[in-house]
Formats: C-alpha cells, sequence, structure tokens
C-alpha cells in the first residue's frame, strides 16, 4: 500500500503467473510484473483502499517437495474498517530460493475486469479484421 513496488518484484519468483477469472498473465521477468502492480495500485487508490489484507486459510507443503508451499488465502480490501470489495479466495504457490520464500504462481476468483489486477506489458493486439471489411473498403 505504500507504493513500494521494488519490494514487491523482490517478492516473487520468475518466471511466473497471475490468473483471475478472465485473464492470464505469464511474468517473464520483473520488468513484466511493474505495469501490473502499478495498475493494481492505483486502482485501489481510486477506490479509497487503505489496506489489503491476506489470510491464509490453508497451507501445505507439496508432497514431493519440501521447498514449496501451496496455500489458500482470503483476500480483503479495505476502505479503513469497511470493505471496498466482496472478499475473494486466493490459491498461491511459494517456493523457498536462496533462503527466501518467493511467490511463484496466484490464481485469484476474481474478475481482472472489474479490479485491474493484471496489467498486460505490452497492448494487447486488436483483433483482425474481417474479410468482408476488406472488400468493402477495396471498392
Amino acid at each position: 500500500m505504500d507504493y513500494d513496488f521494488s519490494t514487491v518484484l523482490d517478492m516473487v519468483h520468475y518466471p511466473s503467473f497471475i490468473e483471475t477469472d478472465d485473464v492470464t498473465l505469464r511474468i517473464p521477468d520483473r520488468e513484466s510484473y511493474l505495469p501490473s502492480i502499478k495498475s493494481l495500485r492505483d486502482n485501489f487508490a481510486k477506490r479509497g483502499v487503505t489496506a489489503f489484507y491476506r489470510i491464509c486459510r490453508e497451507a501445505i507443503f507439496a508432497h514431493d517437495d519440501p521447498n514449496r508451499i501451496e496455500g489458500i488465502h482470503e483476500v480483503y480490501a479495505l476502505s479503513g474498517a469497511s470493505p471496498v470489495l466482496d472478499p475473494y479466495l486466493t490459491q498461491m504457490s511459494l517456493i523457498l530460493r536462496d533462503g527466501t520464500w518467493l511467490g511463484a504462481g496466484l490464481r485469484s476468483a476474481t474478475s481482472n475486469k472489474h479490479w485491474q489486477l493484471v496489467k498486460h506489458p505490452q497492448p494487447i493486439k486488436a483483433s483482425p479484421v474481417p474479410e468482408t471489411a476488406l472488400k468493402e473498403t477495396q471498392t
């Protein structure tokens, strides 16, 4: 919440991903993730969010890798003590690298269209113009 984007970027293992109900972002490196975290923070500021909590409901070590944890979190965005959005669940993977637990993927049960959790680092290409429209412009 304090715009310390560098610290957030340091807490992620790359490559990574963020998935919502309506979009998936592949994150190959730090620079690719920066537009998303800035967009999310700006969107929260516009909506008056003063606190963002991710409360762990369940976490287990992966059965085949003691350096990986899979967890389910309930997420809250608040303005003071009032919810700004309905709480939603997130599945998060953590991996241990060089003594530090890093986020290695996130699936959120919420709409990106509404909350702009994900912003693609490059513009999404427009869909191709239908052939009929091309023919109309040539006549």
